[in-house]
């Protein structure tokens, strides 16, 4: 994989998809006390105003923004079904703002997210976070419970970070400043070698190094971008660190009373492969939601890496369009093998997101495994 110098690649304003990109300025209170420009990608239609609104939460290791999601917004069955929603979050992606708190931590995040959709003026919405997005997810439905019709959860995190993890996050963040000039002329473009080391660190946590041209694309995507906003002064640096180290560090065990406070059904996705977090502590947070009196909550296996939204999206995406469903309807199908018993879109081919042209020129190919994707979908 090419990642020294990274450019961007040559593509077409997504002007005549069904999605847009948009930019969003939004108010800020305390504690951040700075205006914040938030980058999100919706796909809706605007005919069908009822629709149930899925709010898609993504995690971050370096700079995977919403692109993260691509396997979800690209699927038909929550296309033809929900509106879908993905905000780059604070220090991630396009959106800018910056991180003022010392402390910055989920409960910061959440709060980002409580004020986007004020700003959009959405009814409650349907959560579905990844990694760190998880516990996003979880403090918005404990601070703003009103806010949340349901949340499903994909490889959540433990309640404090891990201290191997916690190591291995705090290598990468000294790699990056090694590879860069940070003295306030810009980035450079990068020291290849040690850009590659640092990649690499990276997929092998999300990915477990199950290369595809969806997870390359990912990573040459969220370098580029982490190269444009994240390198090239001392303040992007302490940025970096806060999102992407001092984040993870900071995180508290939610207590039970603020557990007691979430008014909706949860699913919980665990992926077999994950080389970092094992089951116990999804099981560990599934135990601690029932005991604060959350019933409706289910803890799901399913085959894949820390990422398996991205890597195996037909095992996680029915979950995710099941539990809406049940959520949204007041009344729940079953699962079989993967499959979900509501009928399939008429047609089940992998749709354009707002995404796909951007990863497409960094080698991203849509239809690498159509055939598995169409078989799962029918």
């Amino acid at each position: 994989m090419e990642l020294g110098s990274v450019k961007a690649p040559t593509y077409k304003d997504p002007s005549s998809y069904t999605t847009r990109l948009r930019h969003l300025p939004i108010l800020l209170a305390p504690p951040s006390y700075r205006n914040c420009n938030v980058s999100y990608s919706f796909i809706l239609d605007t005919l069908v105003t009822k629709r149930s609104n899925v709010r898609l939460l993504s995690s971050s290791t370096r700079n995977n923004d919403t692109e993260v999601l691509t396997a979800q917004f690209c699927d038909p069955r929550l296309r033809h079904r929900f509106n879908l929603i993905g905000v780059d979050m604070r220090g991630y992606g396009l959106t800018k703002g910056h991180i003022v708190q010392e402390e910055y931590c989920p409960a910061d995040s959440a709060d980002d997210i409580y004020r986007f959709l004020k700003a959009l003026d959405l009814p409650p919405v349907h959560i579905f976070g990844l990694a760190m997005g998880c516990c996003v997810g979880l403090e918005l439905a404990t601070t703003h419970p009103e806010f949340v019709r349901s949340l499903t959860l994909c490889s959540p995190l433990p309640a404090t970070e891990l201290e191997n993890i916690a190591a291995g996050r705090l290598e990468v963040f000294n790699l990056w400043v090694e590879a860069f000039d940070h003295d306030g002329r810009g980035p450079p473009g990068g020291d290849r070698a040690t850009l590659e080391d640092l990649t690499l660190g990276i997929q092998q946590l999300c990915f477990n190094n199950q290369r595809t041209s969806l997870s390359d694309a990912l990573s040459k995507n969220s370098l580029y971008t982490a190269a444009k906003n994240r390198a090239g002064s001392p303040q992007a640096v302490k940025e970096t660190y806060h999102a992407t180290v001092g984040w993870f560090l900071k995180r508290r065990p939610q207590s039970r009373e603020a557990f007691a406070r979430i008014q909706c059904s949860v699913r919980l996705i665990h992926c077999e492969d994950d080389v970092a977090y094992p089951v116990q502590h999804a099981e560990e947070l599934q135990d601690r939601l029932r005991d604060a009196g959350i019933t409706d909550v289910e803890l799901y296996e399913v085959p894949g890496p820390h990422y398996g939204s991205v890597v195996n999206p037909q095992a996680v995406n029915p979950i995710l369009l099941e539990h809406v469903l049940y959520a949204s309807e007041g009344a729940g199908g079953s699962l079989t093998n993967g499959h979900h018993n509501h009928q399939a879109p008429t047609e089940c081919r992998k749709m354009t997101t707002p995404f796909t042209r951007r990863l497409a020129g960094y080698g991203y190919n849509p239809n690498e495994d159509e055939d598995d994707f169409v078989e799962c979908c029918v």
